[in-house]
């Protein structure tokens, strides 16, 4: 067999047939001959593959017959104690379930795909959702859905959402008011900046900080253009008080190695503030500004166009916050 090619409709019909071309001829098979055909194997009788198939016998019969017309061969011994496979059968057989498996996955992946359940989706996120918040949310997504894939890049949050607007992402998690019009938003999780410093600072017994206690000091900047680096901008800004930038980073790991280093102190979000506080050398104490709960939100293009896939996973983002009862 070089070659076939498949025409099917949603049930197996009269029409429903593929061509096999064999050295320069063609032979054309119907799929529920074929059908009929496996069934007759496997039950070695024709009366019992008519009650399983629920078919009149004489309609299998001329099935068969029809094949081994076209075949030009015998596909069974027939004898008192019923149908036994010739070999032209035996290698018939073979390729009948090969087709009519690949002919049942292929529908079963069609309806996947209809349904949202296979394709791929393109996620841009603010690296500090992706460490809080994204890695556990897309396992349990991935869980309820394993024939998608997610393609994660990570950004600071104006490139995230431009990301989305340029159609060079289909999801975009980031915070702040970096919008561009024509977004869809919904809000995802919430989390609160406290300030980490050495146990030998100043500021280190106090039970909460305000901004402007901490703007008294050195502090490990945030990288600029990110969330974290805008609302202390615009806190240093409301203070008219200069900021004590020894260095900036980018991301909360540096900033602890920054830290432990007595090179200043720096925010970072309680989630992380409770590792670096068990695992080494530092304390945390909450900062008591209004600002200090940051806002993390999901945007995409029209929502309604959105391929089945990504809406999914909208949908899914959007849940855990109201699980988390945020």
């Amino acid at each position: 067999m070089e070659a076939y090619r498949l025409w099917c409709a949603s049930n197996l019909g009269e029409r429903d047939a593929f061509d096999i071309r064999v050295h320069g001829g063609t032979m054309r098979f119907d799929l529920l001959s074929l059908k009929l055909f496996v069934s007759v194997c496997e039950h070695r009788n024709i009366s019992r593959a008519a009650d399983i198939e629920n078919i009149a016998a004489s309609a299998i019969s001329k099935r068969i017959s029809l094949l081994e017309g076209m075949l030009n061969t015998s596909l069974f011994f027939r004898s008192n104690k019923g149908l036994e496979l010739t070999p032209a059968a035996y290698a018939l057989l073979h390729h009948a379930r090969v087709i009519l498996r690949d002919l049942d996955q292929l529908e079963s992946e069609l309806i996947d795909h209809a349904e949202g359940l296979r394709g791929q989706i393109r996620l841009a996120a603010s690296l500090s959702t992706i460490v809080q918040y994204l890695a556990t949310d897309i396992r349990e997504f991935l869980t309820l859905h394993p024939a998608l894939r997610i393609d994660l890049n990570e950004g600071l949050s104006q490139e995230v959402v431009r990301a989305v607007s340029e159609n060079a992402a289909d999801i975009g998690v980031f915070g702040g008011n970096a919008l561009i019009a024509g977004l869809k938003v919904y809000p995802y999780h919430s989390d609160r900046l406290v300030v980490i410093m050495p146990p030998d600072h100043e500021l280190s017994d106090a039970k909460t900080l305000t901004f402007a206690q901490v703007a008294e000091y050195d502090l490990v900047g945030p990288q600029p253009g990110s969330y974290l680096n805008s609302l202390v901008l615009r806190a240093a800004a409301d203070l008219s008080h200069p900021l004590r930038l020894r260095i900036r980073v980018n991301g909360f790991e540096p900033a602890r190695s920054m830290v432990e280093a007595k090179l200043g102190i720096a925010l970072v979000p309680e989630h992380h503030a409770l590792r670096y506080v068990t695992s080494g050398p530092l304390v945390s104490v909450p900062l008591n500004e209004d600002w200090a709960v940051r806002h993390w939100k999901i945007c995409v293009r029209d929502a309604e166009s959105l391929p089945a896939p990504v809406q999914l996973l909208v949908k899914h983002l959007s849940s855990r916050r109201e699980q988390s009862g945020e």
